[in-house]
């Protein structure tokens, strides 16, 4: 039996709400159920990437350090796209040790160990996804999480096993905004071209890194730093749980509405601060002079400069003017959408490589990443033999934008895919056949103000 779950997004909590613990009991509860009721021969269970979050910190703002001496600052590394100063190894070991010995990092390990004890033989392997990408430049974060997680067998790209008829990897490969294969290929080493899926494209740094280390977490920083009170604090460790991302300045502008003048002031300040850092950082120098049309149109940067100036002018009377221009950063800077439509052209790809779906092999893609679970037949044959694309969701709340247009409403999620070879779940099955379960879970519960976790029931 193959389990695969994504984007869990472990963090130090310092600028995320990090999932509640309870729901690694819940998934363990599953996994050994499941296990039991389908004849499992063994547990593989996949950790299919953004498992551990490097990047969503206050780390770096929080040292003051210099946009010199971070890791998408300075002179960056041809072949990483990366500060290469010897210190940017360190800054990550310590966000991952921080979130590793957060509670919901302990309830992952506690999960792990319990069902290494199942009664049939239990792996793990953790495929490296965008958010944790540093993993394949420094080999000390793989070995600080392996012993903190034993269980882990592998680090990996991608998981395929043909017994379960199942491609899995994260999917941000798809995403050009977050994987730096073209970056490294036309820009920093041209002479060197290089496919999305090697090992080179996957060492280098991508600008969705620094959007989510600098822009985002920044807002959440600066907000904090200005004296922000607690309850906004912890609204604003919300704001990478929006989709489409973008939203975020429709977002600001509903809950500046419900608070007085200070605090709209504020967040205005705050994130015209982490767009600053944004602007400044050397991979967003680098980045905008790849100028495709699938990234941006025109002049990255330039544009990001018109906006904040347009931020910073006098011509404002109140938030809602100031929010109506951040808004024309949706269209100024389409790089920041989600990277769902190229997900499923890539698995799209992914099977037309391998023939139809009567042909055998495999017939289930799956990725995360983009926190949206879903499923689309691609394929399918007279036979009842399918090529299925399936999105692994995550754990986190999913924050949208309403039909009004105008507000926002959430929901906890909980995403799970469990796969099963010929010869395990039998019943009823036809002879020789592989079978899927895609468990896509949502809830709508308001929880006190004590309750500050992500909650999962």
């Amino acid at each position: 039996m193959l389990v695969l779950v994504s984007d869990l997004h472990i963090t130090d909590e310092t600028t995320a709400n990090n999932v509640n613990p309870e729901a690694f009991l819940l998934l363990g509860d599953e996994i050994v159920d499941a296990a039991a009721r389908r004849g499992a021969r063994e547990i593989h269970l996949v950790l299919l990437g953004d498992i551990l979050d490097l990047v969503r910190s206050d780390h770096w703002h929080r040292l003051g350090l210099p946009m010199a001496a971070r890791p998408w600052g300075g002179q960056l590394d041809p072949d990483t796209g990366m500060n290469p100063s010897p210190a940017i190894e360190l800054q990550f070991r310590s966000v991952l040790a921080a979130a590793l010995a957060s509670s919901t990092g302990a309830a992952l390990e506690r999960m792990l160990a319990r069902l290494a004890g199942a009664t049939v033989p239990f792996t793990v392997t953790y495929v490296i996804g965008n958010h944790e990408r540093v993993m394949w430049n420094f080999p000390s974060l793989q070995e600080d999480t392996r012993r903190a997680l034993p269980q882990i067998g592998a680090f990996a790209a991608a998981v395929e096993r043909p017994e379960y008829g199942v491609l899995a990897r994260h999917g941000h490969e798809w995403d050009e905004a977050t994987h730096g294969w073209r970056l490294r290929a036309e820009l920093l080493r041209p002479s060197r071209p290089i496919d999305r899926f090697s090992v080179d494209a996957y060492r280098t740094m991508a600008i969705g890194e620094v959007v989510t280390a600098e822009l985002m977490s920044g807002l959440v920083f600066h907000a904090r730093d200005q004296g922000a009170p607690p309850e906004l604090v912890d609204q604003l460790k919300n704001v990478n749980n929006l989709r489409p991302l973008l939203d975020v300045f429709g977002w600001l502008e509903w809950i500046g509405g419900t608070r007085g003048q200070l605090h709209r002031e504020m967040l205005h300040a705050a994130l015209r601060r982490s767009l600053d850092g944004l602007l400044e950082s050397s991979v967003a120098r680098v980045w905008d002079r790849l100028e495709r049309d699938t990234l941006v149109s025109g002049d990255l940067v330039d544009r990001l400069e018109q906006a904040r100036a347009l931020l910073l002018g006098p011509d404002f009377a109140s938030f809602r003017g100031r929010v109506e221009v951040l808004q024309r950063l949706q269209r100024l800077v389409p790089f920041l959408l989600p990277g769902d439509d190229g997900l499923f052209a890539g698995a799209r790809a992914e099977t037309a490589l391998r023939g139809g779906p009567a042909a055998g092999g495999i017939e289930y893609v799956l990725y995360g990443h983009t926190h949206r679970a879903r499923h689309d037949y691609l394929a399918a044959a007279v036979s009842g033999a399918v090529q299925l694309y399936v999105n692994t969701g995550t754990f986190l709340p999913l924050i949208s934008r309403t039909g009004d247009g105008r507000s926002f409403a959430s929901e906890q999620q909980l995403t799970m895919v469990f796969a099963y070879r010929a010869d395990e779940d039998v019943e009823g099955k036809a002879s020789g056949t592989t079978s899927l379960d895609i468990w896509n879970g949502a809830r709508r519960k308001r929880y006190g103000a004590a309750r500050t976790n992500t909650a999962l029931g």
